[in-house]
C-alpha cells in the first residue's frame, strides 16, 4: 500500500508543477493573440500537458475508473492530432499558399513505397497531395473515436480485455485497426 501512496504523492507533486506552468503558457498565448490562425492550434496542443498530467494522477487514485479516464485522454489526443495538421497548414501560410508551394515541388515526391503506391497510387503535388495528407490524418481521428466508443461498450458488457489476443478477442481487431490507422496517419504527416 505504501508504494502506491508514494507514487500518488510523487505524481501529485508533478501535477502541481506542470499544470500551472502549462496554464501559464496557454494564458500567455491567449493574452498575446497576435497570430490567431496559428495560436488556436498551439493552445489546443498545450492543453495536452494538464490533461495528461491530471489524467495520470487521477488514474493512480481512481484505479477502477482508469479505463474511462484514459478514454477521455485518448479522445483529446485524437483531437490534438487533427489540430496539429491544421497547425502545420496554418504555419505554412494556409491551404492556398501550401497548395501553390506543393505544386512547385519535384514530381518525385508524388511517388510512394510500393505497398502504399499499390493501395493509393501517386498523389499529385498540390491540392490532391494536401487533401490526402489531411484525410490520412483525420481518418485516424474518426477511427480512434469510434474505437474508443466500441471499446467502452464492450468493456461495459465484459467482452473486452486489454492485451488479450485471439481470433475471438475484440482486442485483437481493435488494436490491429488502430495500429494500421495510426501508421497511415503518421505516414501522411
Amino acid at each position: 500500500h505504501k508504494p502506491k501512496l508514494t507514487s500518488y504523492y510523487i505524481a501529485g507533486l508533478f501535477v502541481i508543477l506542470t499544470v500551472p506552468l502549462s496554464l501559464h503558457e496557454i494564458i500567455m498565448h491567449l493574452t498575446n493573440w497576435y497570430m490567431p490562425t496559428v495560436q488556436k492550434y498551439v493552445v489546443r496542443i498545450l492543453f495536452m500537458v494538464p490533461i495528461y498530467s491530471v489524467q495520470s494522477w487521477f488514474s493512480l487514485y481512481f484505479q477502477n475508473a482508469t479505463f474511462y479516464i484514459d478514454t477521455v485522454r485518448e479522445l483529446y489526443e485524437a483531437f490534438v492530432i487533427s489540430s496539429f495538421v491544421y497547425y502545420l497548414v496554418a504555419l505554412l501560410g494556409g491551404e492556398e499558399t501550401l497548395k501553390i508551394t506543393l505544386r512547385r515541388k519535384d514530381p518525385k515526391h508524388e511517388r510512394h513505397p510500393w505497398f502504399i503506391h499499390w493501395l493509393f497510387g501517386n498523389w499529385t503535388m498540390g491540392h490532391v497531395f494536401l487533401l490526402w495528407c489531411k484525410a490520412g490524418v483525420l481518418q485516424y481521428v474518426v477511427i480512434k473515436t469510434i474505437a474508443s466508443i466500441v471499446v467502452m461498450i464492450l468493456k461495459g458488457v465484459h467482452k473486452y480485455e486489454e492485451g488479450k489476443f485471439g481470433w475471438k478477442e475484440p482486442f485483437t481487431y481493435v488494436s490491429t485497426v488502430l495500429n494500421l490507422s495510426m501508421a497511415f496517419a503518421m505516414y501522411c504527416l
